[in-house]
């Protein structure tokens, strides 16, 4: 459908006159369009469907047939831009839903000398077993050193690759990868098990992997793409929960400042299991351990794009208060966040993307409706 049919089609339905046949022709534009914008969706009732896809359906009417983008930063999924007039909210005000073009944004207090809010990088540190740190984003690309059992080497793509060397009756030697608040990482272990670090997690594992199984311990949230191996499971250990699986791809969320572990298959078979209680996970589910709990809760269906969305290079919501928003883009964006007052109890359903400016993560936060001063890396909430 070009411009023109959609002006005309869009003007229509927007105004109630659209047939049976339009509104059809328009339902198929809609469940075809590759969305190109910026979408923050409060959602304080999710039996609120109907208005729901109503809005993303003006939304993107309107992100069509509006100028063009200032500037598109590629995501894996979607194209998100920054141009004001493609965002529309949807807002719950005493229970009904509005539509609302943007807002002025909230006034900002900076100080000097001013650093600006950055989307992170691929950025870590890798602790050898002699205690030396390697700065991993310095490093030339094709670089090459050994360590223990193994010849690591930083590739053209920028992930760190480990391949053995030495016999298995070698000491065992254990790297520590880590990555700051802002950054990320990728490294493929010895066995060829792949590993990708959100930000402000860590991985600690052997140089090579020697013995009965393959253990690695890990922080923060992490995905692996674990090489096939019937005679050495490999198990991932994380504050006192242990994840064991023979070949498979999954997610562990483990943060602490988060209310429970969640691992995630997507792939194959993992068993969780803590002290007291083990449970098999098929793909699709999710194991939710609650700190300070010996129980395990089964999610038989987890929104697996919503768990995966950092590792595709976007943040997802669903239902997510402004506390849990605010914790993922702290992560990110390297920036501490205050609260003042009480805050409101609206919940956020959406996306954003990963690579967004300071003024556009900024913009996203006034429109959807969270109050805020701003000062430096440090984001103040307030009523």
């Amino acid at each position: 459908m070009d411009k023109t049919d959609l002006a005309i089609l869009s003007r229509k339905y927007l105004d109630g006159t659209a047939t049976a046949a339009e509104r059809a022709r328009l339902l198929a534009w809609y469940n075809a369009y590759d969305e190109q914008e910026l979408t923050v969706y409060p959602q304080a009732d999710a039996g609120e469907t109907e208005a729901i896809l109503e809005a993303r359906l003006q939304h993107r009417i309107l992100a069509a047939t509006a100028p063009a983008p200032m500037r598109a930063v590629k995501g894996r999924r979607v194209a998100w831009v920054a141009a004001a007039a493609a965002i529309v909210l949807l807002i719950s005000v005493g229970g009904t839903w509005y539509l609302r073009q943007p807002a002025t944004r909230v006034a900002s207090v900076v100080t000097t000398p001013y650093v600006p809010i950055t989307a992170g990088t691929d950025k870590a540190t890798l602790t050898l077993a002699d205690g030396r740190v390697v700065a991993l984003d310095s490093l030339h690309r094709g670089q090459q050193w050994q360590q223990g059992q193994s010849q690591i080497t930083q590739a053209v793509n920028g992930k760190i690759v480990y391949a053995a060397t030495l016999a298995n009756n070698e000491t065992v030697e254990y790297n520590t990868l880590k990555t700051p608040r802002g950054g990320q990482y990728n490294v493929v272990l010895a066995d060829g098990t792949e590993v990708w670090l959100n930000a402000a997690s860590s991985i600690t594992y052997p140089a090579a992997f020697i013995g009965k199984e393959r253990r690695v311990t890990i922080t923060g949230e992490a995905y692996f793409e674990v090489a096939a191996s019937a005679s050495q499971p490999f198990i991932v250990e994380t504050n006192g929960t242990e994840v064991l699986v023979l070949g498979t791809h999954f997610n562990i969320n483990a943060y602490d400042d988060e209310q429970s572990i969640n691992t995630t298959l997507t792939e194959g078979a993992v068993l969780v299991k803590n002290a007291t209680i083990a449970q098999l996970l098929s793909p699709g589910q999710q194991a939710r351990v609650a700190k300070g709990s010996g129980d395990i809760e089964l999610e038989r269906k987890a929104d697996v794009n919503n768990v995966l969305a950092w590792k595709n290079g976007y943040f997802s919501f669903d239902n997510a208060d402004i506390p849990a928003v605010m914790r993922q883009l702290a992560r990110w964006y390297n920036i501490d966040v205050m609260y003042e007052g009480k805050l409101p109890e609206f919940t956020f359903t959406g996306e954003i993307g990963r690579s967004l400016t300071e003024e556009q993560l900024l913009n996203v936060l006034t429109k959807a409706g969270i109050h805020f001063k701003a000062d430096g890396h440090r984001l103040i909430i307030t009523q």
